[in-house]
């Protein structure tokens, strides 16, 4: 396959990186405009709403935090390289969390917002949540790149078949899916990008320290 430019070496959930938690102590600065929820037309092929949340972590995790995010947001993909491995290092492999990711495309990013989160929908039904979240990471680690060809060729690296990502990501063949998401952050309150969620609530400081506070106050011990 002729690489284009992807990032293959950027850092993912799996690849902690260290000082993260001191260069976002200050916070992020989210992606926000004119939300709206999303028209889901008629078009010839669409998938059931029905297809599960993302998740990692344990189902009988006692805390859940659900982020709502944008794949074409550049927030989101500091949040995903920056916050997301420590949520998972330090709470997740712990049994403490169940991680939930929830698509909120803004229309001040489309196409490319609906595209990539459709392109994303179809490895999880076809290949489910672990492809899903690598997908998601090599995703914004490709931001600056988004594209149908770049779906397929991204899919192929989590061994999905890049055409029919293509294709999923051309005719948004998951709007269903993604329009559910976007409609319950919109009754949640989520306005903008990233936006996480601990326990029903969101929280008010996109921080590490503000989202760990939360976690931390929302454990069955108290923290």
């Amino acid at each position: 396959m002729e690489e284009r430019g992807r990032n293959t070496g950027a850092p993912t959930r799996r690849r902690f990186l260290a000082g993260a938690a001191a260069s976002v102590a200050a916070g992020l600065a989210g992606c926000s405009g004119l939300v709206t929820g999303q028209d889901d037309g008629d078009l010839a092929t669409t998938a059931d709403a029905s297809l599960s949340t993302p998740t990692l972590g344990a189902d009988d995790a006692p805390v859940t935090v659900g982020v709502y995010k944008d794949f074409a947001c550049p927030a989101c993909a500091q949040f995903n390289e920056q916050i997301t491995p420590l949520i998972e290092r330090d709470y997740v492999e712990e049994g403490v969390v169940r991680y939930e990711h929830y698509d909120f495309p803004l229309d001040m990013h489309d196409p490319e917002s609906y595209t990539a989160a459709n392109a994303a929908r179809a490895v999880q039904d076809l290949a489910g949540d672990d492809a899903f979240f690598a997908f998601a990471d090599a995703l914004f680690a490709n931001q600056s790149d988004q594209s149908p060809g770049t779906y397929a060729e991204l899919a192929g690296d989590v061994d999905v078949e890049g055409d029919r990502v293509r294709s999923a990501a051309e005719g948004r063949t998951y709007r269903h899916v993604v329009s559910a998401d976007k409609d319950r952050g919109l009754d949640e309150g989520v306005r903008g990008t990233p936006t996480v969620v601990v326990d029903g609530s969101i929280v008010d400081e996109l921080s590490w320290e503000g989202i760990r506070s939360d976690i931390e106050a929302a454990r069955p011990d108290g923290g």
